[in-house]
């Protein structure tokens, strides 16, 4: 139900500023939301192309170009040369990745969230963005290494 929520809630969005709600779009914005993970273009790509191949891979990039600048979804760069989106929690949050497969997962830390405010009052900074990432095995790679130990 949630993505549902989300997906009607972005489309409105998107409508109120004035873009249309094509079906390539619609594609695009439910493959980023049904995602378990934080995809990368290419992987909202291939799976929109099951559904929808005709959609170009231009398309993915203008698309979640259009919803990054919207404020809709969080682009990150991890260290792995491409850039993954999280449209389910497009503001602030940390995140974990596993340094061997590089999974990402959201984690709620309390109190992170008035972080990038007390930076602002610290610093005399107007914040615009602000990333906090940790760095580590997640819980099934570490399960592979001790296995294979």
């Amino acid at each position: 139900m949630e993505i549902q929520r989300r997906t009607a809630e972005v489309q409105q969005k998107l409508r109120d500023s004035g873009h249309r709600i094509t079906p390539q779009r619609l594609c695009i914005l439910e493959a980023l939301l049904a995602a378990n993970s934080h995809p990368s273009a290419e992987e909202i790509y291939a799976q929109v192309q099951r559904v929808s191949p005709t959609t170009s891979l231009a398309t993915v990039y203008k698309t979640l170009d259009t919803l990054r600048d919207m404020g809709e979804v969080m682009e990150m760069e991890v260290g792995d040369g491409r850039f993954h989106y999280d449209g389910v929690h497009p503001q602030f949050h940390p995140h974990a990745i596993c340094t061997r497969c590089g999974r990402i997962t959201d984690i709620e830390i309390p109190g992170l969230t008035s972080l990038p405010e007390q930076a602002g009052e610290a610093s005399g900074y107007e914040i615009h963005a602000q990333r906090v990432e940790f760095y580590g095995l997640c819980v099934e790679c570490q399960n592979q290494k001790e296995q294979a130990e």
